[in-house]
């Protein structure tokens, strides 16, 4: 049985993940938006680096998930849905 706390206290950041995703999408500039992001979270700043010395996207996103015990495949289905 699934832990209740567990399941409310993620749907949130679920939320919160879900709103950075779309926004993302519909920019018409996402590596400055990114870049803005940065701004504010130190912690994106490795991979806004990475970006501009040319690591493709998906390689990065799938490497961080792996890094981080994350399917990325589920990951993106929970943010799309």
């Amino acid at each position: 049985m699934a832990n209740p706390f567990y399941t409310v206290s993620k749907q949130p950041q679920t939320s919160q993940i879900r709103n950075l995703y779309q926004a993302v999408a519909q920019s018409s500039n996402p590596m400055q938006m990114f870049m803005n992001l940065a701004k504010n979270n130190p912690n994106m700043q490795p991979i806004i680096n990475a970006l501009n010395n040319g690591a493709n996207p998906q390689q990065l996103f799938n490497s961080l998930c792996k890094t981080r015990g994350i399917n990325p495949q589920e990951f993106l289905n929970s943010i799309t849905k």
